[in-house]
């Protein structure tokens, strides 16, 4: 999938949310990042993201942006909700290369901006030189993807939806054993539709641990097809399918 690559980033995390989503004001509540505040290593830290909000037509998420302060490149990971989500809120495993703040800003439907910021101890970070294997390792690297579900749900149920990828995530910043740069490969961006329709999107940067993960919700309307793709910056895609039925 051609066009679903690297984008060219921002180096300051600041600057970042401004071309992400302007100036502001932000308002400092209604959204949430939580993350632990000691972390061993910084190769796969946690964080939760939760926004408050009716999840209607009229009152919902639009996007939420995640930054990280003192990463080689701030951008973490962008995820675009939809009402039919339910609960707006979503799960992931990131990227630290030492301890430092971590940003979350969210655009509502109605337009207003949120902010919450959070600051994580790394004992040990990684980010740039995280990763293992040879630039052919790394090109060669077949790819598995699953995802969980609940194989029924009643009328209007919101459920949990889990989804994962075996992939190393190459930064594009490390080094080989004679200093050339291994290629960057990564997941850039994962989709989840319910019925056909649209549900859930993210676009996904360096800073995103390998093997990615996402948790995040689904209201169980009617019974369809939940169909997942992730997109590989080698110009691969990787499907999943599952029904969701209702009880």
């Amino acid at each position: 999938m051609r066009g679903r690559g690297y984008d060219p980033l921002w180096r300051d995390a600041e600057d970042a949310i401004a071309s992400f989503l302007g100036p502001g004001p932000y308002l400092r509540t209604g959204a949430r990042l939580t993350t632990p505040e000691n972390v061993d290593s910084g190769a796969s830290v946690p964080i939760f993201v939760q926004i408050e909000s009716a999840m209607n037509a009229q009152d919902y998420p639009r996007v939420a942006h995640v930054v990280a302060h003192s990463n080689p490149n701030p951008q973490v990971v962008s995820v675009w909700f939809t009402p039919e989500c339910g609960r707006a809120a979503f799960s992931t495993r990131i990227r630290l290369e030492r301890s430092q703040r971590i940003t979350l800003v969210v655009q509502m439907s109605d337009g207003s901006l949120l902010r919450d910021d959070v600051d994580v101890e790394i004992a040990t970070g990684a980010c740039a030189d995280d990763g293992t294997g040879t630039i052919q390792d790394v090109t060669n690297f077949s790819p598995a993807s699953r995802v969980s579900a609940p194989a029924q749900a009643r009328p209007g149920e919101i459920v949990t939806i889990r989804a994962l990828i075996s992939h190393p995530m190459e930064t594009g910043l490390r080094l080989n054993e004679l200093d050339d740069w291994i290629r960057q490969r990564i997941i850039s961006s994962f989709t989840c539709a319910y019925g056909g329709t649209p549900l859930f999107r993210a676009r996904l940067y360096p800073s995103v641990a390998a093997n990615p993960f996402f948790e995040f919700h689904c209201r169980a309307t009617h019974d369809a097809m939940l169909d997942f793709a992730w997109y590989d910056t080698q110009d691969l895609t990787f499907m999943n399918q599952t029904r969701l039925k209702l009880a």
